[in-house]
């Protein structure tokens, strides 16, 4: 593991005596919507314990810091928007932020192969221009009807589809016909996190780190078996690992179930109820997305210092490329994004295969070969307490995650495929999910 939890909380063993409950409430997952619920309801004076698989907290945010001089997403990147809810926190803890000059400095190798820049690119071609605002007509997309079907009915090209799979779909977390045109319609009218994306130099990490201090986190605890009922919930681990170690049984009144999508899909932990009684129809109307990045330490920068590039968009997979690194870095560390079926063909390779096909894209755009000392693939749909990047609603599910974030007394639910469309996928998503599961706990338990 790349990341360094030096001040991360560290395993406990022990639950409740047989028969006595170990908390007021139990949090499953240690992930930011889990800790931001757990934060919550021990301020409100309430007894928490958070449960989490993993030997650290954070989840999706996983901030390495092994593979360059400064810090290296290998999860969640950026801030997105200025009004997101987690800049409170941000500003809170004094954290340095920088805004990411995407939006005119990026090359964009458009689809006769031209490479220009962001801002000349969208001047040359309205068409291209109206994929990165995607504004769309007023055209109410059909129930079942997908992302690229609807863009195609409301008029917009071929090569604008195509734009629209490599960018927003892709940042998405999967393919334009995998994505419910309704929800992506809906998210966008409801968008509320402002402008930009933002990084944070220091790490990602900063923010589960602070959401945990305090808390009482077991790290190790891979849940197996959730019993909810009149008396309150009992939750059953094991040590994560192979093989699983002894049983520890877990006895609260209320719990947040903050798991990700793709882990309550693959049914490894049992529900009593079951979950096709609890979020069948909501779990049949989300889909993680297959996302992956792959990051490299380049021997030398694919552009020239003073061009001032820091992400392409390329036309090849991964589509989507950014760089960590400060401005002049003789070793820059390049990251490529990409989700959807191309993100799975290239999961079908070895790591080395992988991180040499994908280089292809960038060397294309960049118009020279590349060559790179050190790579890494994250693979998220098989890491098995994510099983994928990030939610998004299938065609004809419209209103799966309001479904899916329904509580069930005495289980709550959280994570980011829980959060409205407008913030779904994203870590101030999770943050508000987190807020809003904990508000719903205290309004039953009187805290």
């Amino acid at each position: 593991m790349g990341a360094d939890d030096r001040d991360a909380p560290r395993a406990a063993h022990g639950g409740g005596a047989r028969g006595a409950p170990t908390a007021d409430v139990l949090v499953l997952g240690g992930g930011v919507a889990g800790l931001k619920a757990g934060r919550d309801l021990r301020a409100a004076g309430l007894r928490v314990v958070v449960l989490e698989a993993r030997d650290r907290v954070g989840g999706r945010v996983w901030t390495d810091r092994s593979l360059a001089p400064h810090p290296v997403e290998l999860g969640a990147e950026f801030v997105h928007g200025d009004r997101a809810d987690t800049w409170d926190l941000i500003r809170h803890l004094g954290l340095a932020t920088r805004r990411w000059p995407k939006s005119d400095e990026s090359l964009v190798q458009l689809e006769d192969d031209r490479v220009l820049t962001m801002r000349a690119a969208r001047a040359a071609d309205p068409g291209f221009d109206a994929t990165r605002t995607m504004a769309l007509p007023a055209v109410e997309p059909g129930s079942h009807e997908d992302l690229d079907a609807y863009l195609g009915r409301v008029g917009w090209t071929a090569d604008q589809r195509r734009h629209v799979r490599r960018a927003f779909a892709n940042a998405a977390g999967d393919d334009p016909q995998r994505l419910s045109a309704a929800a992506i319609v809906d998210g966008l009218a409801t968008d509320d996190a402002g402008e930009g994306d933002h990084r944070l130099p220091g790490g990602y990490e900063a923010l589960p780190l602070a959401l945990a201090d305090g808390l009482d986190v077991r790290l190790g605890q891979a849940a197996t078996r959730v019993a909810a009922g009149p008396e309150g919930v009992e939750v059953d681990t094991v040590p994560a690992g192979n093989p699983p170690g002894p049983v520890t049984r877990w006895r609260a009144r209320a719990a947040v179930v903050a798991l990700p999508l793709g882990v309550l899909q693959a049914g490894t932990v049992e529900f009593e109820p079951g979950l096709d009684a609890l979020k069948g129809d909501a779990l049949a109307g989300l889909r993680m997305g297959p996302v992956i990045k792959l990051v490299y330490r380049l021997t030398a920068p694919p552009f020239e210092p003073d061009a001032g590039v820091e992400a392409v968009y390329a036309r090849g997979a991964p589509p989507m490329w950014w760089t960590s690194s400060p401005p002049g870095a003789e070793t820059p560390v390049w990251t490529g994004f990409v989700s959807g079926a191309a993100a799975a063909d290239l999961l079908r390779l070895e790591p080395e295969a992988a991180l040499r096909r994908a280089l292809a894209a960038l060397e294309q755009a960049a118009g020279r070969p590349l060559a790179f000392d050190r790579g890494r693939v994250v693979a998220w749909p098989d890491d098995p307490w994510a099983r994928g990047g990030y939610s998004h609603v299938v065609p004809g599910h419209r209103g799966a995650r309001e479904k899916l974030a329904a509580p069930t007394p005495p289980l709550y639910w959280a994570g980011e495929a829980t959060a409205p469309e407008g913030c779904a996928a994203t870590v101030h998503g999770a943050f508000r999910s987190g807020a809003r599961a904990a508000r719903e706990v205290r309004a039953v338990l009187g805290a």
